[in-house]
C-alpha cells in the first residue's frame, strides 16, 4: 500500500528526532518533487441563442480524438457534434429517430480511434458504431436494457464499464454493480471492483446513491491499468488494479472530511432525481428521492492524462483541483483550475494527448464545453 505522507510532517518529525542535515536536505527534496500547477480556461465551446451547431441541449458525454477534434454527443438533439480544436464547427452526425443510425436516448460516447466512434443508446439498439464522417457502420452489440454506464475505451473493441447484474433469491433479489472490461458483450472478461446489496424498486435513488454516484473509475488505456475510487466512508481510497484484475496496490491519503451545505444536499437530490427519471422513463413504481451522504467524497473523479498519470479530483473545494499519481502510486503533483467553481456544478474531464476540456451535468446556465491549458 502507497500512502503518501506531507513533507512538512517528515520534516518535523526528523527535526524532534535530531536528524541530520542531510535527511532534512532529502525532506526538502521531496517537497520539490510534488508539483503544484493551476489549469486555466481558455475558451468554450456553446452559446445559448444563436447557431444551432454551438447551441447544446445537454451535453452526455464529450471525448478528444486522435487528431485532436473534439466531439461532444448532445442527450437533447441526439446527434454528435465534431468541433476543431479551435471550437469551429466540423460537421454533426445523426439524429433524433427511430431508423439506421438514428439515437433516442444516447448516452455514452466510445472513441475507438481510427476514425471510428461509438455512441451507446439502448433505446434505439445498442451500440451504435460510426466513421467520424458520419457514416453510420450498424450496431457492435445489441443492448436494450441493463446497459454500460460511463464506458472508457481500451482497444478497437473493447472498453471498462460500470454495470449491475441481478439474481433472484429465496428472500428477494440482489442486485450487484460492478466495474468489468467488456470485449463487444453484455458479460464482463474482467471483473474489477463489485459491490451487492438487495434490490428494492421503492428505494431506487438510495440505491442508485449507494453503487452509480459514490463511486469513480478510469483506466488508462496504453497499459490497461483501471483505478476504482469506491465509497467507502469518510477516508481517500483509490483501488488499482492491473488489466487481468490483479491488484496494483491502494492509494491512501490523510483527509479531513469537509461538509455539504443544505443547498449543495438539495441541488444534488434535484440532480439524481432528473437523471433516474430520465434513464426509466418517470416509472411511477420507482422511488426516485435519495437521502444524500453529508459530506464530499474525498475522490469525485478519475482521470488520466495523456502522459499516464493519474488525475483524482477532490470534492468540496471551491475551485476543481486534482490530486496527481504516477504510475507507482506516488503523489507527484496538485492541479487547480481557478476558473471551474465547484459550487452545486458536477464536472467531467475529457484528456487527449496535450488537451482537456470540460463541462458540467448541472450549469448554472447554459450547456458548454470547456478548453483547458495547464500552466
Amino acid at each position: 500500500m502507497k500512502k503518501f505522507i506531507y513533507p512538512l510532517t517528515t520534516l518535523l518529525f526528523c527535526i524532534a528526532c535530531g536528524e541530520n542535515t542531510e535527511t532534512t536536505e532529502t525532506a526538502q527534496n521531496i517537497e520539490e518533487e510534488i508539483n503544484q500547477f493551476t489549469v486555466l480556461v481558455t475558451d468554450s465551446i456553446g452559446i445559448e441563442l444563436g447557431d444551432s451547431a454551438y447551441v447544446f441541449g445537454a451535453i452526455a458525454d464529450a471525448e478528444i480524438l486522435e487528431n485532436g477534434n473534439i466531439m461532444v454527443l448532445d442527450g437533447t438533439y441526439c446527434n454528435i457534434r465534431i468541433f476543431s480544436p479551435e471550437g469551429e464547427h466540423i460537421r454533426t452526425i445523426s439524429n433524433r429517430g427511430s431508423g439506421p443510425g438514428e439515437l433516442m436516448v444516447p448516452l455514452n460516447l466510445l472513441n475507438w480511434g481510427n476514425d471510428e466512434v461509438g455512441v451507446i443508446d439502448p433505446w434505439s439498439g445498442g451500440v451504435h458504431r460510426f466513421t467520424t464522417d458520419g457514416e453510420w457502420l450498424g450496431l457492435d452489440l445489441e443492448v436494450t436494457s441493463n446497459s454500460f454506464i460511463g464506458p472508457l475505451v481500451v482497444s478497437d473493441s473493447s472498453f471498462v464499464a460500470f454495470k449491475s447484474k441481478f439474481y433472484h433469491e429465496d428472500d428477494g433479489i440482489t442486485a450487484t454493480a460492478f466495474v468489468g472490461l467488456f470485449h463487444l458483450s453484455p458479460e464482463p472478461e474482467v471483473t474489477y471492483w463489485e459491490k451487492a446489496l438487495p434490490w428494492d424498486p421503492s428505494d431506487m435513488a438510495n440505491f442508485a446513491l449507494e453503487v452509480i454516484f459514490s463511486n469513480y473509475y478510469t483506466v488508462n488505456p496504453e497499459t490497461g491499468r483501471v483505478y476504482v475510487s469506491p465509497f467507502h466512508g469518510d477516508g481517500y481510497l483509490i483501488q488499482s488494479f492491473e488489466a487481468d484484475g490483479s491488484s496494483a496496490g491502494e492509494i491512501t491519503q490523510d483527509y479531513t472530511p469537509i461538509p455539504k451545505t443544505d443547498e449543495e444536499i438539495q441541488s444534488e437530490i434535484e440532480f439524481i432525481e432528473f437523471f433516474l427519471k430520465a434513464g426509466e422513463g418517470d416509472n411511477p413504481m420507482y422511488n426516485y428521492i435519495c437521502d444524500p451522504w453529508p459530506n464530499h467524497f474525498a475522490v469525485k473523479g478519475l482521470f488520466i492524462a495523456g502522459d499516464g498519470n493519474l488525475w483524482a479530483m477532490r470534492g468540496g473545494m471551491p475551485a476543481v483541483t486534482f490530486d496527481v499519481w504516477n504510475e507507482a502510486n506516488d503523489l507527484v503533483g496538485t492541479a487547480t483550475v481557478p476558473g471551474l467553481n465547484q459550487n452545486n456544478s458536477s464536472w467531467k474531464f475529457a484528456f487527449g494527448e496535450n488537451q482537456i476540456i470540460s463541462w458540467s451535468e448541472n450549469p448554472d446556465d447554459f450547456q458548454k464545453i470547456y478548453i483547458l491549458e495547464i500552466q
